[in-house]
């Protein structure tokens, strides 16, 4: 059922795409479409532990703070991590996620 409204929502995008170029002018409709992660696929990021985050941060060859300034948060808090003191968790995991997989597109950020 989730498939299938992202396929029926996908089909209506396409048309309104394709009846905008040949100048169809139509009332606007607003359908609304509420997703869930079953719909889209979203798999959660993975765990992060001490020596994974560390080790990260070294292949990057970033000090603490400069990971910590990439990932917009403390100095305190990569610090923690990489003790083990906290656990990342929410939207930080998806940040090392990002870093471990695409390190370039957050470290073009500390460049501008």
């Amino acid at each position: 059922m989730g498939a299938r409204r992202v396929t029926e929502y996908g089909r209506l995008l396409i048309q309104g795409l394709e009846e905008a170029l040949r100048g169809e002018r139509k009332p606007a409709r607003v359908r609304r479409y509420y997703l869930s992660l079953r719909d889209v696929g979203a798999k959660p990021p993975p765990a992060y532990d001490a020596s994974r985050i560390k080790a990260l941060r070294r292949r990057l060859k970033l000090s603490q703070s400069v990971f910590a300034a990439m990932l917009n948060v403390s100095s305190a808090t990569v610090r923690a991590w990489e003790q083990g003191v906290r656990q990342a968790e929410g939207p930080s995991r998806r940040l090392l996620e990002v870093a471990e997989r695409h390190p370039e597109a957050l470290l073009e950020k500390l460049a501008s």
